[in-house]
C-alpha cells in the first residue's frame, strides 16, 4: 500500500503542477471494495494535462495507477507516465517528442521506457468528432524483473478517435502498437474503449475497457480492465 501512497502523491505533485501552469485536466478516479467469500480493494486514478506554450505548440503529459489487494494480499500494482511536447506544421500534420514510462510489479518487466520523435496527422478536429494518427521511432529501455535489460529501435503508432454521440454522452478510442526492430516476436498492443456522461459541466461518470498485450512473455499476455470512473475537467 505505500507503493501506491507513493504512486498517488506523484499524480497529486503533477495535479498541483497543472494549477500552476494552467493546464487543462482530466481527472478520472475508480474505487471498489468488495467483502464476503473474498475480500478485495482495487483502486485507480488517471490524469491528463494539456497546454498551449505557443502558437503551434502544445505540452501534453498523463499518468495512471492502479493498485489492487485480495484477501490483503497484493494483486495488481502498475503505473506509468507519459509526456509528449508537439509542433503544428501546417493545419493538420504536426512534429512530436514524447517519453512513456511503464512499472508494473506484476510483470516480467521491472519498468519499460520510450523515448522518439515522430509524425503526427489530424484527419479532423471539430466539436463533435476528432481522429489523429501518428507515428515515430523510438529509443527503448526494458528492465526485466531479473535484472537483465534490453535496448532497441522500435517503431511506434497510436490512433486516437473521439465522437460526440450528443450534449452529454462523449465516446473515445485509443489504439497503441510499438514492435522490436530486432525481433518481430516482441511486440505491445494497448486499447482504451471509453464512454463518458456528464452530470454537470465539469463532472461525469465514465466507463471504460483497457486491453494491454505483450507478446513476448512468460506470464499471461493480455492484461484486462474495466472500470466504471467518476470524471473532473477542470
Amino acid at each position: 500500500m505505500k507503493t501506491f501512497i507513493k504512486q498517488i502523491s506523484i499524480l497529486s505533485i503533477i495535479t498541483s503542477s497543472c494549477f500552476a501552469l494552467n493546464f487543462d485536466k482530466h481527472l478520472e478516479l475508480s474505487y471498489v471494495k468488495t467483502s464476503g467469500n473474498s475480500n478485495t480493494n482495487t483502486f485507480s486514478a488517471k490524469l491528463e494535462t494539456m497546454t498551449k506554450i505557443s502558437e503551434k505548440g502544445s505540452f501534453k503529459a498523463k499518468g495512471s495507477a492502479l493498485y489492487s489487494e485480495n484477501n490483503e494480499q497484493k494483486s495488481a500494482n502498475k503505473y506509468d507516465i507519459e509526456i509528449d511536447y508537439h509542433h503544428m506544421l501546417s493545419n493538420k500534420v504536426y512534429s512530436y517528442i514524447g517519453a512513456n514510462y511503464v512499472k508494473d510489479q506484476f510483470s516480467d518487466y521491472d519498468y519499460r521506457l520510450n523515448i522518439g520523435p515522430g509524425i503526427g496527422y489530424k484527419f479532423f478536429e471539430d466539436e463533435v468528432q476528432t481522429l489523429d494518427i501518428q507515428g515515430g521511432l523510438d529509443y527503448a529501455f526494458d528492465k526485466y524483473s531479473d535484472s537483465t535489460k534490453d535496448e532497441y529501435i522500435a517503431p511506434r503508432s497510436e490512433i486516437n478517435y473521439r465522437y460526440k454521440i450528443n450534449e452529454n454522452l462523449e465516446f473515445k478510442q485509443m489504439l497503441n502498437y510499438l514492435i522490436s526492430l530486432e525481433d518481430s516476436e516482441k511486440y505491445f498492443i494497448s486499447s482504451e474503449s471509453s464512454l463518458a456522461v456528464k452530470m454537470t459541466k465539469n463532472l461525469s461518470l465514465g466507463v471504460s475497457y483497457r486491453l494491454d498485450h505483450i507478446n513476448k512473455t512468460e506470464k499471461e499476455k493480455t492484461d484486462r480492465k474495466f472500470l466504471t470512473s467518476l470524471i473532473m475537467d477542470f
